[in-house]
């Protein structure tokens, strides 16, 4: 279980389903707060509880309460959490981060490695893209795809990523605002891929807190204009990335890309954090990328 998660049950408290998807029960508390209840194949993030067994389908809307280390289920379940190891996301290992000018290397030479093995879905379609105005900042892509979302969104993904080429954070996230909510399913992908970028700054800051400029007045006051353009579940992921809690393949990759571990143990991280959703990981993978282009010198 989650650290945050095991921090939501305490006595007393209660709340509802909020929604069920992909074998995931999503549970909403009277303090609405968010948690989650997976089987063990989910990522972990702090807001998450991994099961050893499905639960039965349960009904949206249903009632649970909570105690220490409890939940039970207006259906009957009572689930017992006392044996239960806590999970909580690794920081960065100051005395490991890498030489900030060999990032920009690092991370194109792994990344363009990765897609070499792998068919890019979703937001992640804009990977090679990005890495074409990473090199060069006036190189133009010609991006080309019959997804009508992904075709929508390039334009916007794209002044982005030369917004982050040139550090203008504001203008990020000026630029931002359309990608909020838009996509389906239960993260949108624009939602995700923001998460990523934002998720990306967040490490920036942790790896060199002295050598990038990177706060953003009112950054929360700005997410928080998005709350009804999104769903909750979307919204409340967004947020932690920005905080720094991320699903544990885009925290592991983030950590190994900033540190001195090998190419190999980046894309092992990749290839897990892909496997998110449909194209969730790779809409997530692709705004990490993009707000990577934040350490780039130009």
């Amino acid at each position: 279980m989650g650290k945050a998660a095991r921090d939501m049950l305490t006595q007393g408290r209660g709340g509802k389903v909020l929604a069920v998807v992909n074998h995931a029960t999503y549970l909403l508390t009277e303090r609405g707060e968010l948690i989650w209840l997976a089987n063990g194949e989910s990522p972990m993030h702090r807001r998450c509880i991994l099961l050893p067994a499905r639960l039965p389908t349960l009904t949206v809307g249903s009632a649970f309460r909570s105690g220490e280390r409890w939940i039970s289920l207006e259906s009957g379940t009572k689930l017992d959490f006392r044996k239960s190891e806590v999970w909580a996301a690794p920081v960065v290992p100051v005395q490991d981060v890498i030489e900030l000018d060999i990032l920009p290397n690092k991370l194109i030479a792994v990344v363009e490695a990765f897609l070499s093995q792998e068919s890019p879905l979703g937001f992640g379609l804009f990977i090679r893209s990005i890495l074409q105005i990473a090199r060069k900042e006036n190189v133009y892509p010609s991006f080309q795809s019959e997804d009508v979302l992904t075709k929508t969104a390039w334009p916007v993904a794209e002044k982005i990523a030369r917004a982050c080429l040139a550090r203008n954070l504001l203008k990020v996230l000026k630029k931002a605002e359309p990608l909020v909510g838009l996509g389906e399913g239960l993260t949108p992908a624009g939602d995700d891929f923001l998460g990523g970028l934002l998720f990306a700054r967040y490490l920036l800051i942790s790896a060199f807190p002295y050598l990038i400029p990177m706060e953003i007045p009112n950054l929360h006051e700005w997410i928080d204009t998005g709350v009804h353009r999104t769903n909750l579940i979307s919204f409340t992921l967004l947020r932690d990335n920005i905080a720094g809690h991320a699903l544990e393949p885009l925290n592991r990759f983030g950590i190994a890309l900033l540190t001195n571990q090998p190419a190999e143990k980046v894309i092992l991280a990749a290839s897990e954090l892909i496997k998110v959703g449909h194209s969730t990981g790779w809409s997530l993978l692709a705004g990490f990328v993009t707000g990577m282009l934040l350490a780039f010198q130009k």
